[in-house]
């Protein structure tokens, strides 16, 4: 008796400690938190103000570095922060290559939020990518992003410093945003005719095609071949004339042999 008495007891002052008390505010969302925010102006000022200037919705430090006001607002900030693309290092040339994110996943979202809503675009696309809009996301693929990044996502140069680089290892939050930022060559809306962040049609748009490049991972597309890299005609190419080039001289050289 005296040990259920005891665990009773234990269990009612476990309740009464979990039981918020009356007129506490509830825990706000990490979007909203005044905290989260203040920590992405922190950050701001320490990593990103030397080059975008002090204020993101104003004129930038160097006039080769994008106003934060027109870049795309915070879907281009998580972007460019979850890829390793920012901060660059240099004030110049185009930031093409993915690299390795310097700041934590906590960080990216507190320079998010502050950014986003300093510039007044804080929205952030929610895809959701399936299996079943695969074959819908490979046609809508086909014709607004093979041209630039192939069929196989393998990406291509484009001329000069420009490069459409490499889909094969992106996340669908990755697609999603490109599409609504058009970073460097792409367009905004990443070649869909009458793209609108806020339309429903869209949105399957994008989804369908976040699904096809997701499924590049694992289904590679491929026509025939072998893929050499999946960098198009002039790698093949290359490779083809090694092999018969190969071929002339050891018959050359079988003949030259037997004379």
């Amino acid at each position: 008796m005296r040990r259920t008495a005891i665990l009773l007891g234990g269990i009612a002052l476990l309740a009464l400690l979990l039981t918020p008390a009356a007129g506490t505010a509830t825990q706000q969302p990490p979007g909203n938190s005044p905290a989260l925010f203040a920590r992405g102006r922190e950050l701001y000022q320490q990593a990103c103000a030397s080059c975008h200037g002090p204020d993101p919705a104003g004129q930038s430090a160097y006039a080769t570095v994008p106003s934060l006001k027109d870049v795309g607002g915070a879907a281009a900030v998580d972007w460019t922060l979850r890829t390793g693309r920012m901060p660059w290092k240099d004030t110049v040339g185009p930031v093409i290559e993915r690299g390795r994110p310097r700041f934590g996943d906590e960080d990216i979202r507190a320079l998010t939020v502050y950014i986003g809503r300093a510039v007044g675009d804080a929205q952030l696309p929610n895809v959701q990518p399936s299996q079943d809009l695969v074959p819908e996301g490979r046609e809508l693929y086909g014709q607004a992003c093979s041209a630039c990044h192939g069929m196989n996502g393998a990406g291509a140069a484009l001329g000069g410093a420009n490069i459409a680089p490499s889909l094969q290892n992106v996340s669908p939050q990755d697609v999603a945003e490109a599409i609504k930022i058009g970073p460097g060559e792409m367009p905004v809306g990443g070649g869909l005719p009458d793209y609108d962040f806020n339309s429903g049609e869209s949105t399957r748009e994008v989804n369908a095609i976040a699904a096809y490049v997701e499924s590049l991972k694992t289904r590679p597309y491929n026509r025939g071949g072998a893929p050499i890299g999946g960098k198009g005609p002039v790698p093949e190419g290359f490779v083809a004339w090694v092999i018969g080039l190969g071929a002339l001289i050891l018959a050359a050289r079988w003949i030259g042999g037997r004379s």
